[in-house]
């Protein structure tokens, strides 16, 4: 064998290992690209999880509220009333049995719902929570009722003929 023949040896067996090792890095860094992908993936499936999460409970809390003033919504039921901690949203019953009022104000951080007789005191151990909030405020204005929490705003158009705030 001569020089030549050795060195062409050597150089072949060098861009062999060569050959390997950049297949072997490419390898290394495909699977990075891939495992970063997922990760992001991750991440933004958890994000916007999340979002309709609190999307879906903003929208329970507002239906809750809703639900109560439709399903009392006949003449002159909607009413005003000051409860523990600000305006009340007063939706009165006539019951053989006698007058009763659902009540829905702020107590504690919670919009909560009191079904009591009507015109007793205010209880709102007895009240049932509802939406968690720092805020509670409603509007009247041509057969709209607007509820305002920390959740967003509902609109409740009422069926009845004269009710209102």
């Amino acid at each position: 064998m001569t020089g030549r023949d050795k060195d062409f040896g050597i150089r072949s067996h060098d861009r062999e290992r060569g050959g390997r090792m950049f297949t072997t890095l490419l390898f290394a860094v495909i699977t990075l690209f891939l495992l970063a992908a997922f990760l992001v993936g991750v991440n933004a499936y958890q994000s916007a999880n999340s979002m309709r999460a609190n999307a879906d409970e903003m929208r329970l809390g507002l239906s809750l509220l809703s639900n109560s003033v439709r399903t009392n919504d006949v003449t002159d039921a909607v009413g005003v009333a000051e409860g523990p901690e600000g305006p009340a949203l007063v939706l009165s019953e006539h019951v053989d049995a006698g007058d009763y009022e659902t009540r829905l104000y702020l107590y504690q951080g919670n919009v909560v719902e009191e079904y009591a007789r009507a015109g007793s005191a205010f209880t709102p151990e007895r009240a049932r929570e509802m939406v968690a909030s720092e805020s509670f405020d409603f509007t009247y204005e041509n057969g709209l009722l607007t509820i305002y929490t920390d959740q967003g705003s509902t609109c409740i158009a009422l069926r009845s003929v004269r009710g209102g705030a």
